[in-house]
């Protein structure tokens, strides 16, 4: 059976060896060693200081990740497969292939707007050569890639979007999707406005779209924000 959770300790109460007690979400713990890493780094933060941040007991934490490599992976591949779904339901999801591009490149958006720190992650790994993309991460991101490489060929096949190297126009769309998300803390106030915001994000969410529709060979005239995911 899956490991789902982990524990907080009672004062004065001593652990027994075992599975934990008094559960914890495994995403809690995940979430909080994301927004951790982000900040301040892979290397600089430690199993620790996430068994603070969550408030179990760092025995407790040893139980579910043993070690911070497990656990790093555990926060990205949580974020890889979650773009996987978002890519490969594009090439499922009914309508033509420019509603599906808009779809997928608002929930694309919205997820990173909603997850600050995984933008920023992913750019660190694929950049500085992290521990991540070093390892089993490189054929997940390459997984990405190349459902989003097919879903553009397929476009192409069909007559919607314009012919090109599907690889190429895969890595550009990539890039202007997390580029602007990752380097937020300076793009905000260049932007004046908050990337997480309603405002900010509607902003980023219609800039992307159009910009995708331009390179993908598609007519812009429809507002790319009016776009309903």
């Amino acid at each position: 059976m899956a490991r789902t959770t982990a524990t907080k300790r009672a004062p004065g109460r001593r652990r027994r060896p075992g599975r934990p007690s008094d559960p914890i979400p495994l995403s809690t713990i995940v979430a909080a060693a994301r927004d951790l890493i982000a900040q301040r780094g892979y290397e600089a933060v430690s199993l620790r200081e996430v068994a603070e941040r969550v408030g179990v007991t760092k025995a407790a934490l040893y139980y579910h990740f043993p070690t911070k490599a497990e656990l790093y992976d555990a926060v990205l591949e949580e974020d890889a497969g979650a773009m996987v779904q978002l890519v490969a339901a594009a090439r499922l999801d009914d309508g033509g292939y420019a509603e599906r591009l808009d779809r997928l490149g608002a929930l694309v958006c919205d997820y990173l707007s909603a997850r600050p720190a995984v933008a920023r992650l992913f750019l660190r790994e694929l950049v500085g050569h992290g521990p991540y993309l070093t390892g089993a991460g490189a054929a997940r991101v390459s997984e990405i890639l190349a459902l989003a490489a097919a879903f553009l060929e397929a476009g192409m096949d069909a007559g919607d979007f314009a012919p090109s190297d599907a690889r190429q126009l895969a890595v550009s769309i990539a890039g202007l999707h997390l580029f602007a998300f990752a380097a937020a803390d300076f793009v905000e106030p260049f932007l004046g406005a908050s990337l997480q915001g309603a405002r900010g994000l509607a902003a980023r969410r219609a800039a992307v779209l159009a910009q995708v529709r331009r390179l993908c060979g598609l007519p812009v005239e429809r507002a790319a924000g009016e776009h309903r995911a």
